[in-house]
């Protein structure tokens, strides 16, 4: 399931900001699209353009899952490291 989130301008304009793709360590990996975001409050609201918000209603939202998935992918890369140095024979 995929989800592009956007912010709307005072003017009304709508801007895609992040998207979600039904992938990754979590399930799902959303990255944000507009390096505006980088200015943005974490209080500044979003909205789901093509499906449902699924607990993302602000910046801070995604950024708080984007900092779980990167701890999530962090950690299964260390595993497998062990993993590898485990396998092999000394």
């Amino acid at each position: 399931m995929s989800t592009t989130f956007a912010v709307i301008l005072k003017n009304g304009e709508q801007h895609d900001v992040a998207r979600r793709v039904g992938r990754g360590i979590l399930g799902c990996e959303l990255s944000f699209t507009n390096e505006m975001t980088e200015l943005m409050s974490d209080e500044t609201p979003v909205i789901p353009t093509d499906n449902s918000a699924q607990g993302i209603y602000t910046i801070g939202d995604i950024r708080e899952h984007i900092r779980k998935q990167e701890e999530a992918e962090k950690e299964t890369e260390e595993e497998d490291l062990f993993e590898f140095n485990d396998s092999i024979q000394v």
